[in-house]
């Protein structure tokens, strides 16, 4: 695994973040090689930018107005693994906000690019808290 810059490697994990945070499902496809590898724990997985835009664009779709805030990171060499919260819109009552936690692991691949990707969290939690946060908007 080739080894790049921390500061390279932290730059264009933050572009990937600020995507995210900007709803540009677009430009996170591009932020992958042409071979790159996107591993979903439920929709399985998917290699370049063809089959990851099929299931990324119409899967983020329905998130307009989510947050994605970092819980933490970890980097080694080339390597990122980093917590996160799934945010939607709103709060509970209590001020709490509906939202569940991830992991994902990236490599990077120089020139801007992460040749792997991968994340994992629980379906059953994610399922739950879009309920309970549809519910309060009504319906």
């Amino acid at each position: 695994m080739a080894e790049f810059p921390r500061e390279e490697v932290l730059a264009a994990f933050d572009a990937f973040l600020e995507m995210q945070e900007r709803d540009d499902w677009e430009a996170t496809v591009g932020t992958f090689t042409l071979d790159g590898v996107y591993n979903e724990c439920h929709a399985g997985r998917m290699v370049g930018h063809d089959e990851i835009r099929a299931w990324l664009l119409p899967a983020m779709k329905p998130c307009k107005g989510w947050t994605y805030p970092e819980r933490w990171r970890a980097i080694e060499g080339s390597q990122i693994a980093y917590g996160w919260y799934n945010r939607l819109p709103d709060q509970r009552a209590d001020g709490s906000y509906y939202e569940f936690m991830g992991t994902s692991l990236k490599v990077y691949a120089g020139n801007g690019l992460f040749s792997y990707h991968e994340d994992v969290y629980n379906m059953q939690v994610c399922v739950d808290v879009i309920a309970e946060w549809h519910k309060a908007q009504g319906g």
